[in-house]
């Protein structure tokens, strides 16, 4: 057994690894190595467009050895049906590998939210799948609220980056996008914590 874990190392170091993605996989993500046609799904990830030597290259590795070829497929068709190309989807992955871990209901859910109650364009998450990891209840739906209102008000522009608010920590969004629209920021604020309070209601109904 031991024989094995060095030879896959060395696989793993001379195909551009870090020995510090190596130790990543090695403590997270076991499994991945554990499998058989390591080397194919490497080589497959380098023809992506994916550096080894990349902590994001143990995300898409752990991607591609977990998600068989039918559900990878279902993910694909997910986004295509939400208006996005192949190469998009590829795209999106190299940027976060981690939306094609979300589920599709996941992926359902945030794209049907994004466009078709926000009315934002599905193509602007291209820029930013990490917004699949976050929680539709408790951070995207609430901080949407917000943006439409200052949208709505022609605080912000609607061509405007729209990702930017939903990746601050809590105390930046207040910050920039409540507190500092000082004629507004009591309805803002009010406007975010019922979202967070209807939000917060609706899991512990639904627990």
């Amino acid at each position: 057994m031991m024989l094995v874990w060095h030879l896959t190392v060395k696989l793993l170091l001379g195909n551009g690894f870090t020995h510090s993605n190596v130790a990543k996989l090695l403590r997270r993500w076991p499994i991945v190595l554990c499998s058989s046609n390591l080397l194919k799904t490497v080589e497959e990830l380098k023809q992506m467009g994916f550096d080894p030597s990349t902590s994001y290259f143990s995300v898409a590795m752990l991607a591609k050895r977990t998600v068989n070829k039918t559900r990878w497929g279902e993910k694909i068709d997910t986004f295509k049906r939400w208006g996005w190309s192949q190469e998009q989807v590829l795209l999106a992955f190299r940027r976060q590998p981690y939306c094609m871990l979300s589920s599709t209901d996941k992926i359902n859910a945030v794209m049907s939210f994004w466009v078709e109650q926000v009315g934002f364009n599905s193509v602007e998450l291209v820029k930013a799948p990490g917004i699949f990891l976050l929680s539709l209840q408790k951070r995207i739906a609430p901080r949407a609220s917000v943006v439409q209102f200052l949208i709505s008000k022609g605080w912000l522009e609607k061509d405007a980056n729209l990702i930017t608010p939903f990746f601050l920590t809590e105390k930046l969004f207040l910050e920039k996008y409540v507190k500092r629209f000082k004629e507004d920021s009591s309805h803002l604020l009010k406007l975010y914590e019922e979202k967070m309070s209807i939000e917060n209601d609706r899991d512990n109904t639904c627990t």
